[in-house]
């Protein structure tokens, strides 16, 4: 499994990818391959933990522990954005939202729209994730 995090610059797209500031995402080998070493780009690849291959003597319950967890993750890193906080925001910052809120941005004909998009999806996940 590899990682990026955008460590400079606002926003960054590639290969469907859209990177905001600070956010860690998980990518493709080919992703990493292709970001490793550009200086806005901080890229690492997370190995799998190689004490519990080591150790017979583990139940083999442990790692289904573990998945749930696993799963919990994405939905508490996830920002919900105040429509304040939208209203603040540039068009290319709106626009990575809407993105990786499954939308199309070309679809959206204004910051209203871009933003009133934000905001139903978000209050769709939640009760979703409720």
């Amino acid at each position: 499994m590899y990682t990026a995090e955008l460590i400079k610059g606002k926003t960054y797209s590639v290969m469907g990818h859209v990177f905001l500031l600070n956010q860690v995402k998980e990518i493709e080998k080919k992703v990493f391959q292709y970001l490793d070493g550009n200086e806005f780009f901080n890229c690492t690849e997370v190995k799998a933990p190689v004490d519990d291959s080591k150790t017979d003597d583990q139940p083999k319950e442990k790692p289904s522990e573990e998945e749930p967890k696993k799963e919990e993750e994405p939905q508490q890193g996830q920002k919900i954005y105040t429509e304040s906080e939208l209203k603040g925001m540039n068009k290319t910052e709106q626009e990575a939202i809407v993105i990786d809120l499954g939308g199309d941005p070309s679809q959206l004909k204004d910051k209203s729209e871009r933003i009133a998009f934000i905001l139903e999806r978000q209050e769709q996940q939640e009760k979703a994730g409720e």
